[in-house]
């Protein structure tokens, strides 16, 4: 098992790629601490993981042999970022995978999205990377090692129209982990992004009516439109990015560091 023991955190752990993300690194021997919201947020209109949710995924980990806690956390929130990294210290007594998954989305044109819709979609994608980073990181850098992979995208590299707080959020995450990985390579401590492409997950079909009018085509030829674009012209699978995350969660990885790794079929 490549991760054997090990502890590790997912952020946006309750659905789609964050729990598929917990179950992969499970099956590959690690501990995981479930980290989500477990409610809504006013500004933002699409629907956030639940506390029954992140239930859910805290058992099926158990269910696989490995130990695991689920803690409710808003990782834009100082206090709440420290007090859920306390917790899993408290129950594991170490840290040595971070997975900064969680992300919101707005979809609007600039010129109407209001400054509370700009300001929460850089608080949690962007501040929040920073803030478990920063809260983290002391515990890596004691025991002089640690992996952290930060879950960036392809907006990150390119833009979306009606996506700009979360094409510049995700372009921030990009930057921030190499600053990271430059400040605590010395640690031994291996600091990746990667930029998944589109992805079947409840977010995306939230986002499909969207697609689709910036794409001008109907919902159902989303992905069919924009997997002509990918060269091997298949759906990227969130086992696919898990898979990613494995790898640069493992000792495998130990020589990449300050990397954005894109999980999107080798879509231009």
């Amino acid at each position: 098992m490549k991760l054997h023991g090990k502890v590790a955190i997912v952020t946006g752990a309750a659905r789609g790629m964050g729990k598929q993300h917990c179950l992969s690194m499970a099956r590959e021997g690690a501990n995981i601490a479930a980290v989500d919201i477990g409610k809504g947020i006013p500004a933002i209109k699409n629907p956030l993981g639940t506390k029954e949710e992140l239930n859910a995924t805290v058992e099926e980990v158990k269910r696989l042999g490995r130990s695991a806690i689920g803690v409710n956390c808003d990782v834009s929130k100082s206090d709440e970022v420290q007090a859920a990294v306390q917790k899993v210290l408290a129950e594991f007594g170490r840290i040595d995978i971070l997975v900064n998954n969680a992300g919101i989305v707005t979809t609007n044109r600039i010129v109407d999205m209001t400054e509370e819709e700009w300001d929460k979609v850089i608080d949690v994608n962007l501040k929040g990377t920073w803030l478990f980073c920063k809260y983290v990181l002391p515990h890596m850098i004691a025991q002089r090692s640690g992996k952290i992979v930060n879950i960036g995208s392809t907006a990150g590299r390119e833009g979306n129209a009606l996506f700009s707080s979360y094409s510049a959020s995700k372009g921030g995450v990009h930057s921030l982990t190499l600053a990271v990985a430059r400040e605590v390579g010395t640690y031994n401590i291996n600091v990746n992004a990667i930029g998944p492409g589109i992805i079947n997950t409840p977010l995306q079909q939230y986002l499909a009516p969207h697609h689709a009018r910036y794409m001008n085509v109907k919902i159902e030829e989303v992905i069919p439109t924009r997997l002509k674009f990918n060269i091997f012209a298949r759906e990227v699978t969130i086992e696919d990015v898990s898979n990613a995350v494995v790898f640069l969660a493992s000792e495998d990885s130990r020589s990449i560091t300050g990397q954005v790794i894109y999980v999107d079929g080798g879509h231009r």
